[in-house]
């Protein structure tokens, strides 16, 4: 037998050992492999029958709203239709609390989901920061809600005021623009302003002694420092409950040359509210100036 048989046959001896050496491995390798197969199926089929088990099945009552909801009624009927459209939804459906998530997400009353958990069998829990209104614009002869941003809330407007939220009207007609589409902010300079407005004296100790009852947008045309051109600005005159009146003229956006600032007109009317005759029916304060000072209101300040 020749040197180059004996290769041949050596090398043929050594590629039958791998495969008789690879065999209970692949075997191996199947086997496990059909197990784990036969294992995945059997838990899909118990999820797909749990799925269609109505115990985890979701139901309008089962949906807790929480987080400023209650505080904010106008919200309750869309926000509680939106949960309704998910009855039937198993709890254990990977895609439901994505899917919850889209749907309020999409609610102008929604600015901020806050927590959502389930709670089994079938409850969810979802917490909101709502957006409440603050505020109803007279516009187009209608009241429109607004939020603490400036954006107009989804309910439609009504030719009486709704209860409970401070006014912002136009001393003449077109004062105050029309109101832009549900959820973005009125860009109204007046109405961001009288907003403004209304913020700085909520954050001030003046609240409660001056609950607003109405800001007042009055239509303005002043000249720079230099007198060479014109600029447009709105003037405010709040109308406070009882009657008082503050007039208040031009709030920040630099305010005017000459004018105090808004911080200003807030110390000047606190000291005004130390002295006597602000317990007088029909005050008006008036802070536009350095030397703040008080008139009788001459007729009541109405749209």
């Amino acid at each position: 037998m020749t040197k180059k048989v004996k290769e041949v046959i050596q090398r043929q001896k050594a590629r039958r050992g791998y495969l008789y050496a690879a065999v209970p491995g692949a075997l191996s390798f199947i086997m496990m492999f059909l197990v784990l197969a036969a294992a995945g199926f059997g838990v899909f089929m118990l999820w797909k029958r749990a799925l269609g088990d109505p115990h985890f099945h979701m139901r309008g009552d089962t949906l807790a709203l929480a987080g400023g909801v209650r505080e904010c009624p106008e919200s309750i009927g869309e926000l509680q239709s939106i949960g309704k459209s998910f009855d039937g939804r198993s709890l254990l459906d990977p895609k439901l609390l994505a899917d919850i998530e889209k749907r309020y997400g999409e609610s102008y009353w929604i600015k901020k989901i806050t927590v959502m958990r389930r709670h089994f069998p079938n409850r969810i829990e979802i917490g909101f920061l709502i957006r409440i209104p603050v505020a109803q614009i007279w516009s187009g002869d209608r009241y429109w809600m607004v939020d603490n941003e400036c954006r107009l809330l989804p309910v439609a407007g009504s030719r009486d005021p709704f209860p409970g939220l401070p006014e912002i009207i136009g001393a003449t007609a077109g004062v105050i623009s029309k109101p832009p589409e549900v959820g973005d902010a009125w860009g109204d300079e007046g109405v961001s302003g009288a907003l403004g407005l209304m913020r700085s004296l909520w954050a001030s100790p003046l609240s409660e002694q001056l609950p607003i009852d109405r800001v007042v947008v009055i239509g303005g045309t002043f000249r720079d420092k230099d007198g060479k051109s014109v600029e447009r600005r709105r003037r405010f005159e709040l109308v406070v409950a009882g009657g008082a009146v503050v007039r208040w003229g031009a709030f920040n956006a630099g305010d005017l040359d000459g004018e105090p600032t808004s911080s200003e007109k807030l110390w000047q009317l606190h000291q005004l509210l130390l002295r006597e005759e602000a317990l007088r029916p029909g005050i008006c304060f008036d802070v536009r100036t350095r030397l703040p000072g008080y008139t009788l209101v001459p007729e009541p300040v109405d749209r």
